[in-house]
């Protein structure tokens, strides 16, 4: 998959904040930006009316965000979510973490995955980065 240059400059955006929330408590809830005309980057931000939302209310609120702002004046948004990813090798079972960062532009979307590494520093380790269409 080829990354334009915008969706490269909002993912490394994107890894700043979540490099932090990795690094202090190991993992984070769904975490948007969006970015604007000028290729400003933003965190997306928005009232969650639940006290303790679930990370699936927490993705419907931002991708329906996106549906709305990306008609307005921005143009491309990202949505992070922690996940784990299986794999079966030698027939054991693997996981792994990663961030799956989906970005939705006006006109399309992508999903890409960011595997990484926490070592025992709380160092985050970014690993290979492998998406879809």
């Amino acid at each position: 998959m080829v990354l334009i240059d915008d969706e490269i400059i909002l993912i490394d955006a994107a890894k700043e904040y979540l490099t932090i929330f990795l690094e202090k408590q190991g993992t984070f809830y769904p975490f948007a930006m969006i970015m604007d005309a000028k290729g400003i980057t933003y965190p997306l931000e928005r009232e969650i009316t639940e006290e303790h939302p679930s990370p699936q209310s927490l993705i419907r609120v931002y991708e329906q965000t996106f549906h709305n702002e990306l008609k307005k004046n921005y143009i491309l948004g990202i949505l992070c979510i922690d996940v784990y990813v299986s794999t079966q090798n030698n027939e054991i079972n693997i996981k792994r973490d990663a961030i799956e960062f989906r970005l939705f532009g006006k006109n399309y979307s992508k999903k890409i995955l960011l595997f990484y590494k926490i070592s025992n520093g709380r160092k985050i380790l970014y690993q290979e980065l492998i998406g879809n269409e």
